[in-house]
């Protein structure tokens, strides 16, 4: 059995969700920046901002496991995080890992740092597996 870890982020929170300023109802959202990275071999980065604040950052590293039978097995795990403003006026965000250990979030509003590295250690209670 092969070592198999896909990481399915819902696009949900990017759907339907406003600035905090007062914004035109029938107004397309524009991006405002945005950068992708593919290194085929090796993983994949990108990151976007649109005017409407939603934010979306996530990676993906090329990793070598074995499987249950013992041989050896390649995967992405993946790290990102994504936040937006919502029709009460709060940023809510979520950061997630992918990995060998499974799927992890943590969620929660406010301001977070977006240049904090993710560490969801597997041992960290405060930090269960979101089902």
């Amino acid at each position: 059995m092969q070592l198999h870890v896909t990481a399915l982020v819902a696009v949900a929170a990017l759907i339907g969700t406003t600035g905090a300023a007062p914004v035109d109802p029938v107004a397309t959202p524009y991006i405002v920046q945005y950068e992708n990275n593919n290194a085929q071999n090796e993983g994949y980065s990108f990151e976007f901002e649109l005017s409407d604040e939603q934010r979306r950052k996530e990676e993906g590293t090329l990793r070598y496991s074995k499987d249950d039978e013992g041989k050896d097995v390649q995967f992405v795990a993946v790290q990102g995080r994504y936040s937006y403003v919502g029709d009460d006026g709060r940023t809510y965000w979520v950061e997630y890992i992918a990995d060998e250990n499974g799927y992890r979030a943590r969620m929660g509003t406010g301001d977070y740092d977006t240049d904090r590295k993710l560490d969801f250690s597997s041992s960290d209670r405060k930090n269960r597996p979101v089902a």
